[in-house]
């Protein structure tokens, strides 16, 4: 066995963003797409539902894995150098964001069961409305600009795509579910990408 590459961690690292990525949406698809008719349904069949979806998500992806990674780019320092600062400021946000929100909202189960949650403005969500898909798209990016592979950069950017598309169907489901306090939550507070000078409140 070879000594292992900074290629070979880059393409581990192409997969792993392969893998996640479509996962991460297919769950969502699911859990948001759904959610008219999970409320009324128990709760562990959203879930299996969501199971069932990334399974056979996996089993589409996984046997296609070289296909789909496209052609290696090549290393370059100064993208793996960008990238990892772009990622790790993903991290920081993280740490921020998850002190405002529990696994079970992480999880969507506020809005599969139906719960009259109290609306989230504090903190990073002064920033922006879902401050948790914002920490998702600046650490996609910077994970994609580290691996450097053209099917990297496309699943990405088909993820980003659903990304939106899933946001549209979270912010139905939260205007149904908290009404005018949303609406005008809404009216105040961008979606996703926040105003340049406000960026720094994710951080601290």
């Amino acid at each position: 066995m070879g000594d292992v590459t900074i290629a070979d961690i880059r393409y581990g690292m192409a997969v792993i963003l392969i893998v996640v990525l479509p996962v991460v949406t297919s769950f969502w698809f699911v859990i948001h797409g759904g959610i008219r008719v999970w409320k009324s349904r128990p709760t562990w069949l959203a879930y299996t539902t969501a199971l069932i979806a990334i399974l056979f998500t996996l089993f589409l992806i996984i046997p296609n894995l070289r296909m789909i990674g496209g052609e290696d780019l090549g290393t370059s320092p100064l993208l793996m150098g960008l990238g990892a600062v772009i990622y790790l400021s993903s991290l920081r946000m993280s740490s921020r964001i998850r002190s405002h929100l529990s696994f079970r909202t992480f999880a969507g189960l506020p809005e599969v069961q139906n719960e009259a949650n109290e609306l989230i403005e504090s903190g990073p969500f002064k920033v922006v409305r879902h401050p948790r898909y914002f920490m998702i798209i600046v650490s996609t990016i910077g994970w994609a600009l580290m691996c450097h592979f053209t099917g990297v950069y496309l699943v990405s950017a088909a993820f980003l795509v659903c990304l939106l598309l899933i946001i549209k169907l979270e912010e139905r489901e939260l205007v149904s579910r908290f009404g005018d306090a949303y609406r005008d939550y809404r009216h105040r507070v961008p979606m996703v990408l926040p105003k340049p000078a406000m960026i720094g409140r994710l951080f601290v």
